[in-house]
């Protein structure tokens, strides 16, 4: 596990971050800075990202690149190891779906759980803490 990382980021944070019409924008400009990197995700988060990007313009696709570029964000490979945990956490909800990313930024916040973990999804990453102590969530509503 990468041990450099300074915090878990999903896919929301990481949009919000390179467009700037997103809603999210100011929180996530705001944050950056004062959430020293590198920030840690999963390749299911970075495919989003790129994927929801790419719908919107090439160039903020790229930013996230970038990041990668210069280790700002480090992509944890997860599988095929870190399969039977990730499908452990999303059994672990018998009334929500728990999205496949999601499962996964879980499991790394279970092996790093001193890393706060910044997410505009503060309704699902509040269930998934639930249980889970000493946990920090950053969000819009509460950073």
């Amino acid at each position: 596990m990468t041990s450099a990382a300074r915090a878990i980021v999903d896919t929301g944070f990481l949009v919000a971050l390179a467009h700037r019409d997103d809603a999210d924008h100011a929180w996530a400009a705001q944050l950056a800075p004062e959430l020293p990197g590198p920030w840690l995700t999963c390749e299911a988060c970075v495919t989003e990202t790129v994927y929801l990007l790419g719908k919107v313009s090439a160039p903020e696709a790229r930013k996230l690149y970038q990041l990668l570029d210069e280790g700002l964000l480090i992509s944890q490979h997860l599988l095929p190891e870190g399969l039977q945990a990730v499908r452990a956490e999303i059994g672990r909800y018998h009334n929500r779906t728990v999205d496949f990313a999601d499962a996964c930024l879980m499991v790394l916040s279970d092996a790093q759980p001193r890393l706060p973990i910044a997410t505009v999804d503060s309704a699902d990453f509040t269930v998934y803490l639930r249980g889970r102590r000493h946990r920090r969530l950053l969000t819009p509503e509460g950073s």
